[in-house]
């Protein structure tokens, strides 16, 4: 049984009486109060161990931390932001998984320059490649104007200590504030029980749902960053990835800077729509809510062959997905719908969208804006004919196999070019792509150089459900070499 602070117990005589310590915390196995050791049996609280080592608070000490924290941190008009590593902000490699396209563009050396703008980084204690992703430190500066800043990521310790380093190398972001698997209370599970900040105001950023499943409303899921070719194969993508391709996402318009541009509206609602007598019952969570319903806002879908046949559509993900995101979803066609969303131009909701001037759309059009935060552009999300539907589904399906032929353009992606290739693509320059060109890729009246960066600019998501999809998302640029053809200069 637990003792408040105010209780008493009557000792030997009934003139004294003697404070019970109610223990909020151990350090070093000792109650930092009374310095009584814990006994090994009790195993109430939570341990700290990222503050420091062997720190154990109970659950009335955390309330109460958590209560001066909001205070302080209301004041300072400031939220909390937990920041996951791997996929959201930065993308890693062991060495011994580079592709031999990667070792040809001189990815190792390029890790190992004196560069201070350099954005890949080599772990020699890990034997492991980091890449920031582009946006990252601008993305971290302004953040930390809005929120207090954590890291949480399931990996080890030590790994989690040097990204941050990379990312604060002056300790000004995450001091005391980084989070690794071994700090979990819950195995494979992330938890805000180890955060000393308040739920109603914490934000999450991370690339995988299923690790919050206590905290949902709290996350922003992010877009995955897969820039190392072992990353794709990780999630079992058969495309060249950025780095084969020597491609990275643009600063100005990739996912960091779109979320930013996200948090910045989270954070003016929270504190400029209450007063600043209500703030303390003010919910990050609702804000949340109510930003996202503003993206397809105004939309009316109706989904056609897009679920199984036995399925009840409004269990769907995809329908979940889109009324979070403020669209109204009907399994009936009339004048009130906006939009038919469909994979095949064939069916019969399909053509009455066509023939009734409605938008006919993937479905991978409600996944772009889930992950954008705002309405895309329709024409670029149309459903592809039936003769090139096959064909899409090469890279439209993720988890399918390298073809032979993704096989040996991995392969020799980094191979010099010979005069013959030249000639070859000064020939096709100007043609249209035919259904042979790069399998997967709607790109009818396109040239053959903008089908090439499609292909390499999918980006890929995972749901909690581990479903998976494939789409271009985030635009990419081209990564400047330094000197040479095969000397790369990865730069943000």
């Amino acid at each position: 049984m637990s003792i408040s602070p105010d209780k008493f117990a009557t000792g030997p005589s009934k003139n004294v009486q003697v404070e019970l310590c109610p223990h909020p915390g151990y350090f070093g196995g000792l109650c930092f109060r009374c310095g009584k050791p814990r006994d090994e049996e009790d195993v109430s609280g939570v341990a700290f161990g990222y503050i420091h080592k062997g720190l154990r608070l109970g659950t009335s000490e955390i309330d109460r931390l958590r209560g001066a924290d909001l205070k302080n941190l209301l004041r300072e008009r400031k939220l909390v932001l937990i920041l996951d590593l791997d996929h959201t902000l930065i993308n890693s490699t062991k060495l011994q998984d580079i592709s031999s396209a990667e070792n040809e563009l001189g990815i190792r050396t390029a890790a190992l320059k004196d560069d201070p703008d350099r954005s890949i980084f080599t772990l020699d204690s890990m034997q492991m490649l980091t890449k920031l992703r582009p946006f990252v430190h601008k993305f971290l500066k302004e953040a930390s104007n809005m929120f207090e800043m954590y890291i949480y990521t399931m990996g080890d310790k030590a790994y989690a200590i040097e990204i941050a380093k990379l990312l604060d190398p002056t300790n000004v972001y995450f001091p005391s504030k980084v989070i690794s698997n071994s700090d979990c209370t819950q195995r494979h599970q992330k938890g805000l029980d180890v955060i000393l900040g308040a739920e109603s105001v914490a934000v999450i950023l991370d690339d995988t749902e299923y690790v919050w499943q206590k905290h949902k409303e709290n996350l922003i899921l992010m877009e995955r960053y897969h820039y190392f070719a072992s990353s794709c194969r990780q999630f079992g993508f058969g495309v060249r990835s950025l780095s084969e391709s020597m491609q990275d996402e643009r600063e100005s318009d990739g996912a960091l800077a779109t979320v930013l541009d996200v948090l910045k509206r989270i954070h003016a609602i929270f504190f400029d729509t209450a007063a600043e007598t209500d703030l303390s019952s003010q919910d990050v969570r609702q804000v949340i809510k109510a930003v996202r319903k503003e993206v397809l806002k105004g939309c009316k879908l109706v989904f056609s062959r897009v679920f199984p046949n036995n399925a009840r559509p409004q269990e769907q993900m995809m329908w979940k997905m889109a009324e979070h995101l403020g669209a109204v979803c009907s399994t009936d066609v009339d004048s009130t719908v906006t939009h038919v969303v469909a994979v095949d131009l064939g069916t019969e909701k399909a053509r009455w969208a066509v023939g009734n001037k409605k938008f006919l759309v993937h479905p991978r059009w409600i996944e772009a804006a889930n992950f954008r935060w705002h309405r895309q552009p329709e024409e670029d999300f149309h459903v592809i004919p039936p003769k090139e539907k096959s064909r899409d589904k090469v890279n439209a399906v993720c988890g399918q196999k390298e073809t032979s032929k993704d096989k040996e353009e991995n392969t020799v992606a980094g191979e010099k070019e010979t005069s013959n290739d030249r000639k070859e693509e000064n020939d096709v320059a100007d043609q249209k792509e035919t259904s042979n060109d790069y399998d997967g890729n709607d790109v009818d009246g396109q040239k053959k150089d903008d089908a090439k960066e499609n292909a390499v600019a999918c980006r890929f998501v995972g749901t909690d459900r581990g479903d998976c999809f494939c789409y271009p998302l985030v635009q990419v640029q081209d990564v400047k070499f330094k000197s040479g053809p095969r000397e790369i200069s990865l730069l943000t």
